[in-house]
């Protein structure tokens, strides 16, 4: 059952870096959420009120808090586990539909934070703009088959487009490409991440039948910069996530059976912000918007699983653009190698098997790095050379994970020692707006 739990002024309620189970909420007092801007370094403080939650993001994803939570004055919070939660608010409609709101906001603040950092922030493009820059950075990727999917959806919803000669040329070329390229080998051994979601019963009756699209290896299911029409549930298959920065793919996540996509669209009435395609072959269910709230903020299931995959997805992205703060090139990649390793194995703790093999090459560290693919190559060669990794065609061995969090350690210890001179100097930050998130007062309208 959850339970009010008193707090006395300066109480730390969970530290950053903490895996804590469980959610709060605000009931009397005040609280304080100190954490630091991925960017800058600067300390920011959030002030709750009343009836606010906390903790939704780090509970439901299970990854370590990004915050501090402080009592700013003596304070009663309610705390539940996340079973708890679910079952007193998943079908509070308000709640939930505000919280989503706010996690899909969230995310795509962050998305255009990397973009901007990166010098690739897309300006005001209209969707066919966008599609074929898509479409040619595809093309360039060598993926033929994506590239054609996304033209053929481009010119299917604007058949006439400026520059459809244009496009029909660079479909006439991917055509060509595609057919010149010769067939891939049995794809690599899959590496699964812990996540697995089974498509909710109802869904599979005879009734959603009529819902059912399906997609060959490569296809376009979404194209990024195209109006959020639709969202999708996965019935089978494995769907990836991309975007398109500068002339790159940059490859996001990928999703499996009974997970939803194409929801950010939806919830915000915004251009689609990534591309989805299909990875091998795959069925989903596709629903359109006046389905949303029907099929999915009306139903538990889905909507907890929902919640759960936005706030992962932001704490993946807040993972991956740390990486690409990092100034130095070695512990940039050496923190990929990290992050792979908590995708993948999760704990470092067994000394006694501390050799790792990963199925990425150069070009994808290049990417998740977003270093040039020369700059990456040396780095890993000294790696070589220091007997730190073996370098094979589909994979790369760390001989010693521990080598990699060394190399980060140091990296963060010489900041740390650099911020020492800064001693004194003020470091707060304002917090920017923010929309109001879900509190105890939306139940009513529920």
């Amino acid at each position: 059952m959850p339970k009010s739990v008193s707090f006395s002024k300066g109480s730390i309620i969970f530290f950053k870096g903490d895996k804590d189970e469980f959610i709060y909420i605000l009931q009397s007092g005040g609280i304080m959420l100190k954490g630091t801007n991925l960017e800058t370094g600067a300390e920011e403080i959030e002030a709750l009120h009343s009836g606010e939650f906390f903790g939704v993001k780090s509970a439901l994803s299970k990854m370590p808090s990004s915050v501090t939570a402080v009592a700013a004055m003596d304070s009663v919070v309610i705390q539940l586990t996340v079973t708890e939660f679910e079952q007193v608010f998943s079908s509070k409609t308000a709640v939930t539909e505000k919280m989503l709101r706010v996690f899909s906001k969230n995310l795509k603040s962050i998305h255009r934070q990397m973009e901007e950092f990166l010098n690739n922030a897309p300006e005001e493009i209209t969707p066919d703009e966008g599609m074929t820059l898509v479409a040619k950075a595809f093309f360039n990727e060598g993926e033929y088959i994506s590239c054609r999917s996304i033209l053929k959806r481009l010119l299917s919803k604007i058949p006439y487009v400026a520059n459809h000669d244009e496009l029909e040329k660079l479909d006439q070329e991917a055509a060509k490409k595609h057919n010149e390229t010769p067939a891939l080998p049995n794809e690599e051994p899959e590496q699964e991440s812990e996540q697995k979601l089974s498509t909710p019963n109802q869904f599979n009756l005879p009734i959603f039948d009529r819902f059912t699209k399906k997609y060959a290896n490569g296809e376009v299911i979404i194209s990024e910069f195209e109006p959020g029409e639709t969202f999708y549930l996965i019935k089978s298959g494995q769907v990836q996530i991309v975007k398109c920065i500068g002339d790159k793919i940059k490859s996001l996540d990928i999703l499996k059976q009974g997970e939803l996509f194409g929801e950010m669209a939806i919830l915000d009435n915004s251009q689609r912000s990534a591309t989805c395609l299909a990875k091998g072959p795959v069925s989903c269910l596709e629903f359109n918007k006046e389905n949303f709230k029907a099929l999915v903020l009306a139903n538990p299931q889905i909507v907890m699983n929902l919640l759960k995959l936005l706030c992962k997805r932001i704490c993946d992205q807040e993972r991956r653009f740390r990486i690409i703060l990092i100034k130095d090139i070695r512990a940039r990649i050496a923190d990929i190698f990290l992050m792979y390793n908590e995708i993948y194995f999760g704990s470092m703790k067994d000394e006694r098997n501390s050799q790792r093999s990963f199925f990425m090459t150069a070009s994808d560290i290049a990417g998740w790095a977003a270093c040039p693919i020369n700059q990456v190559k040396d780095e890993l060669n000294k790696l070589i050379s220091k007997n730190k990794i073996q370098m094979f065609d589909d994979r790369i061995v760390v001989i010693n994970i521990h080598d990699m969090k060394r190399i980060v350690d140091t990296y963060y210890n010489n900041i740390n020692s650099d911020l020492k001179t800064t001693a004194g100097k003020p470091l707060g930050k304002a917090p920017a707006a923010r929309e109001r998130p879900a509190t105890l007062s939306d139940t009513q309208q529920s």
